[in-house]
């Protein structure tokens, strides 16, 4: 497999399991809890943003 295609499939990976994370009620922290219930999806969805940033840049530059 060629690097493009591995980045390809991170970006995928990462954006999925953010999404699955999000969409899923078990989390770190419940979200009935006001706020704190919400912190651990906003992590994830910014983690798999970041992740997804870092990987089409370096696609970019191949």
């Amino acid at each position: 497999m060629d690097s493009k295609k591995k980045y390809k499939m991170n970006i995928i990976i990462g954006a999925l399991v953010a999404l699955i994370y999000v969409l899923i009620p078990i989390d770190l922290s419940p979200d009935a809890v006001p706020v704190i219930g919400w912190i651990d999806d906003i992590i994830a969805i910014l983690l798999a943003v970041t992740n997804g940033i870092v990987f089409a840049s370096k696609l970019r530059k191949k």
